[in-house]
């Protein structure tokens, strides 16, 4: 167990984790070379929009599986990314 400090005061206890983070690690490299397949094939705008659709689902999940709140500002900027996307669509 490491304790986790801040400052000199103890915030809890954790356990290393190393199956989880070399998997959450592998996970982020097939994504960007998925990312980098798919500038290659020429069409990077709608490849640009759509990884920036992403600020939209984390958004969407954040606020439905994982109980934060959703502001007005969060909500704002998830909406005008979204329409740049369909922007880009069209």
């Amino acid at each position: 167990m490491i304790a986790l400090t801040r400052r000199g005061r103890e915030l809890g206890l954790t356990r290393p984790v190393p199956l989880a983070g070399l998997g959450g690690g592998l996970v982020s490299v097939a994504a960007y070379g998925l990312v980098l397949v798919a500038h290659t094939s020429g069409a990077t705008a709608a490849v640009a929009a759509l990884r920036e659709t992403s600020i939209v689902i984390g958004a969407l999940i954040g606020a439905f599986f994982l109980g934060e709140r959703l502001g007005a500002r969060r909500a704002v900027t998830a909406a005008v990314v979204a329409a740049g996307s369909v922007l880009v669509g069209l």
